[in-house]
């Protein structure tokens, strides 16, 4: 499972996850100008099999606009700091990985 973190989540996550998600990566090693912008996490996901991983609501946007693939998993953890947010995806591990083997779904969101 290939998970693309956004720039709007810290990069130290992918540390903190790594033995429960060994394909994450975040934006900011991807091979276009930094910082990315939407559109070009959005094409790099795409091209490269990856999930994202945001809290930001224009992938949603993008989403509805291009449709699959990518899919979009949307944090819905407002007020947590990074090692919550890992605590938390690790904890949704089976989760994430059954949304991403679902091909009928396109967006999860995570509380």
């Amino acid at each position: 499972m290939k998970l693309l973190l956004d720039a709007n989540i810290s990069w130290r996550i992918t540390k903190l996850i790594e033995n429960d998600f060994p394909d994450c990566f975040h934006s900011k090693d991807i091979p276009v100008n930094q910082p990315a912008k939407d559109l070009e996490i959005w094409d790099y996901a795409r091209k490269n099999s990856f999930t994202i991983l945001t809290h930001d609501d224009d992938f949603e946007k993008l989403l509805l606009l291009k449709g699959v693939p990518p899919k979009v998993i949307i944090l819905k953890t407002f007020n947590k700091n990074t090692k919550q947010i890992a605590e938390l995806l690790i904890s949704k591990r089976e989760i994430i990985e059954s949304f991403v083997s679902n091909d009928e779904l396109m967006i999860l969101e995570i509380y």
